[in-house]
């Protein structure tokens, strides 16, 4: 009769152990389930995020049309070897600084670089002219 208790005890020991590694690992198996649940919906937003910000910038992205001159505003054409800074120095108020006018001319021409072709035409904005250029 010793022996069969001896001998059941480590039946039952073993099927507990059993039962317990199936639990645990069916609890790891669910939560890695939910890790690749978790992986997949937050690239899912991310990448959403990422295309709807393309949209967005694509809807506001201005149309590369520049507005016409206005009567108190000068169009001046480029020549060989003028550069902005000529032209902003050329054709800026008197004391203004230099660099001001570039910025205000990139800015109403709507250039992202300082270079220029020959032929292309600048408008220079009245914010940077002279009171007597107009004249």
């Amino acid at each position: 009769m010793v022996h069969t208790w001896v001998s059941s005890a480590p039946a039952t020991s073993a099927y507990h152990k059993s039962s317990v590694r199936t639990s645990s690992s069916s609890r790891r198996q669910a939560s890695a389930l939910n890790w690749k649940f978790a992986r997949g919906m937050f690239f899912l937003l991310a990448f959403l995020l990422l295309f709807s910000g393309f949209t967005l910038v694509r809807v506001f992205a201005s149309s590369g049309e520049s507005v016409p001159a206005q009567a108190q505003e000068i169009v001046v054409s480029v020549d060989s070897g003028d550069s902005i800074w000529s032209i902003a120095n050329n054709n800026k108020k008197e004391g203004m600084d230099t660099r001001k006018a570039v910025h205000a001319i990139e800015k109403r021409n709507g250039l992202t670089d300082s270079r220029l072709e020959v032929g292309q035409q600048l408008i220079l904005p009245s914010s940077i002219l002279p009171d007597n250029a107009l004249e």
